[in-house]
């Protein structure tokens, strides 16, 4: 059977911290490390993940200490956002300060 045949997974994307299920178009690419430091590796945030993200760490920390997935999954500072946000119904407008 020829490669292109084989099924792809359609499930809609996810955002990596709080797991919901978004439309591709709904979601950021965060860089783990910042762009202006250098980084090129991309993951998938919903923007209010991803503005949390940004809000709690500044660039030289996620450089430094939030530089996965797993890293930004075990930060003590977002364990409380990440227990409230995945309670929440997907894409429903929430302010993040």
């Amino acid at each position: 059977m020829p490669d292109w045949f084989v099924q792809q997974d359609r499930s809609p994307p996810k955002c990596v911290l709080c797991q919901h299920e978004y439309d591709r178009g709904k979601l950021t690419k965060h860089h783990l490390v910042p762009k202006c430091r250098g980084g090129t590796e991309t993951v998938l945030l919903c923007r209010p993940c991803h503005k949390t993200v940004h809000a709690t760490f500044t660039e030289k920390e996620l450089e430094r200490d939030y530089d996965t997935v797993e890293a930004l999954l075990q930060a003590e500072e977002l364990q409380g956002w990440i227990r409230w946000i995945r309670k929440r119904k997907p894409g429903k407008r929430i302010r993040v300060r």
